[in-house]
């Protein structure tokens, strides 16, 4: 009975924190299946770990366990799981011109144009992209944003859209559109054909697809000296490990940053 009772108890202390529905699911899970196993927490992971578990789960996994015993109010120390991630494709910036330049010849130019930089000066999501409606352009100080809703956290956020060209492409492109119909008809599918197109017409030999356009975004918004802070909330990432992830830097851009200091 005491499991149960830890179980139900930590079950609604998640629930009291705000936590989305999986998050809570996925918590309780992990750690009905550690109550059961009878193990402490290092040899529960050690045993996992034995039976082919993914460092992914076992991440999630360790911190339940790190949620349930803070919970508890008992001290756990547990290391770290490592898992390599490869680097994203990224864009250099005379391919992201190039891509832009491309957009601007096609039949259905103005769009595409839009399309391509909303994902890649703004950081949209492809979806995100296509669930704006006229009502997510707004101005507010003389700034124009747009107003981000379908998101992957579920959290509405506000971009700020600085590029003059961008906001005269914009406001042209929403100008009639009433402001509960999309502004892009146009499906998922066709994007992404259109982007590897795109691509292909410029000369660019890597593997793009939608989502390349968002990671070079960041990346050269980073390159370029914008604050790390202002990336994340852009591109609505929860945590700021999140972001750093972009923080790819060439020898040469070491070696530059370094002799910055010069003393």
């Amino acid at each position: 009975m005491a499991k149960v009772y830890d179980i139900k108890s930590f079950e609604s202390h998640l629930i009291s924190r705000g936590l989305a529905e999986n998050s809570v699911k996925a918590f309780v899970s992990d750690i009905r299946q550690f109550l059961e196993s009878d193990l402490d927490p290092e040899s529960f992971l050690e045993d996992l770990k034995r039976k082919g578990c993914t460092n992914s789960t076992l991440m999630r996994k360790r911190a339940s366990l790190i949620n349930y015993y803070k919970f508890k109010e008992e001290p756990l120390n547990l290391a770290p799981i490592r898992v390599n991630q490869p680097l994203p494709f990224v864009l250099t910036q005379p391919e992201a011109k190039a891509l832009l330049e491309e957009a601007s010849r096609t039949r259905n130019s103005k769009r595409d144009r839009l399309l391509i930089e909303l994902m890649l000066r703004a950081g949209l999501r492809l979806g995100e992209v296509l669930g704006l409606v006229g009502g997510d352009v707004v101005e507010d100080n003389g700034i124009t944003f747009i107003i981000v809703r379908h998101t992957k956290g579920k959290k509405d956020r506000r971009i700020p859209i600085v590029d003059k060209g961008l906001v005269r492409l914009l406001r042209g492109y929403v100008r009639g559109i009433p402001v509960e119909d999309r502004i892009f008809d146009i499906s998922r599918r066709r994007v992404e054909l259109l982007v590897k197109d795109l691509a292909k017409r410029a000369g660019i030999r890597k593997p793009i697809h939608p989502h390349t356009l968002r990671h070079t975004a960041a990346t050269l918004y980073l390159k370029n000296g914008t604050n790390i802070e202002s990336i994340r909330r852009m591109l609505g990432h929860a945590s700021l490990s999140t972001t750093q992830k972009y923080l790819q830097l060439t020898d040469e851009e070491v070696a530059k940053d370094l002799s910055r200091a010069n003393w």
